[in-house]
């Protein structure tokens, strides 16, 4: 079993905590879709019996309380920085859960807050602004194999599901938002989550299309690839991987 060490997110409170502003802020909010985070279950009282929780024990997990009053859930992105909330003799106690997952268990339980990191450098989200990203799907598949290269992103996308366009509200009328590859020839943009694109562009609006929709209009002139997730990691899919993702996506 892996430990989690979740160093994107915790590169990403880093730079929050130098330069608090509203790009920092999103950065980690993008962040805390990947990966895994730590729930401090120290104050838990586990029975095992046979490698199972046995009937009576209790899961309680640490958190207090945010900036307006409202209760915190704590997460962490590593075992390191849980033990820093406590004593040196103390065992501590933690559960690993992916990133995303902690983020709607803290929703779920009516806490205003999830404090990643509280011992510092820390950031804390309130759920209410960030709950555009729990109200809305995501492509965990693809956000995944970014880093893995275009290999595994078209085996992600081959397994379906959606993606969002970056949308420009014009006055003569919204626009889809396109990039330019290092040689200036023109391609689509897609990102895995409303997050990765108000990340790139706070202002603008987003639409969530299925896979099979940004594989097609891909494909189309004047585009030469599909690229995911700007911010980074990312990836630029030519004609022949969007070819290969058309041909393997389950027919409706």
């Amino acid at each position: 079993m892996e430990l989690v060490d979740n160093v994107p997110l915790r590169t990403a409170l880093a730079a929050f905590a130098a330069d608090s502003n509203q790009a920092t802020y999103l950065e980690v909010v993008r962040q805390v879709l990947q990966g895994d985070l730590l729930l401090d279950a120290t104050a838990s009282d586990l029975r095992v019996d046979d490698g199972t929780i046995a009937a009576g024990s209790t899961l309680r997990f640490a958190g207090g309380t945010g900036p307006d009053g409202a209760t915190a859930l704590f997460a962490f992105t590593r075992q390191e920085e849980a033990a820093r909330m406590h004593p040196a003799s103390t065992h501590v106690q933690t559960v690993g859960q992916p990133a995303a997952a902690v983020l709607e268990l803290a929703a779920s339980q009516g806490h205003g807050w999830l404090y990643l990191d509280p011992a510092g450098p820390t950031c804390a989200l309130n759920l209410a602004e960030v709950g555009f990203v729990l109200r809305n799907p995501r492509n965990g598949a693809v956000k995944a194999a970014l880093p893995r290269g275009a290999g595994a992103v078209v085996e992600a996308l081959a397994q379906g599901g959606v993606l969002f366009y970056a949308v420009d509200e014009r006055p003569d009328g919204p626009r889809v938002r396109t990039t330019a590859l290092p040689d200036g020839s023109p391609a689509l943009l897609a990102f895995t989550s409303p997050a990765e694109v108000v990340v790139r562009a706070p202002g603008d609006a987003f639409l969530v299309v299925d896979v099979a929709r940004a594989v097609e209009e891909a494909l189309a002139e004047p585009y030469v690839a599909l690229v995911i997730d700007p911010a980074g990691p990312w990836v630029a899919l030519r004609p022949h991987e969007l070819r290969d993702v058309r041909a393997r996506l389950t027919p409706l």
